[in-house]
């Protein structure tokens, strides 16, 4: 028997795709990017612009980026954070649409 009590540390709350998909889908909006949201069995697409389509499933949130590490290797980007992925997302949402930077519309943080 122990001689001092064990405090166990909490596990943060376990989240389903769908309500991460959606906190996922407040930050983009919060950084003026709209996505849609399209449920799929056990996952969630968030179509974002052609070209970018993020994946949200339980291992995480998943996305083809339009940047390569060679030329010709395409380059699969995984973040387990809403908070890191929207992040690169709007990055990546930026290269594919350098005109919307410009756009009187974009709401500011």
């Amino acid at each position: 028997m122990l001689a001092f009590w064990q405090i166990r540390p909490v596990s943060p709350p376990v989240t389903t795709p769908a309500e991460t998909a959606r906190a996922l889908h407040d930050a983009l909006a919060l950084r003026g990017i709209h996505a849609d949201l399209t449920g799929d069995q056990n996952r969630v697409r968030l179509s974002l612009c052609s070209g970018l389509v993020a994946i949200v499933q339980d291992d995480g949130i998943w996305w083809h980026s339009p940047r390569t590490l060679h030329p010709g290797i395409p380059l699969y980007v995984h973040r387990c954070t809403v908070t890191g992925a929207a992040e690169a997302l709007a990055c990546d949402y930026a290269l594919l649409n350098p005109d919307a930077e410009e756009s009187p519309d974009v709401a500011v943080p």
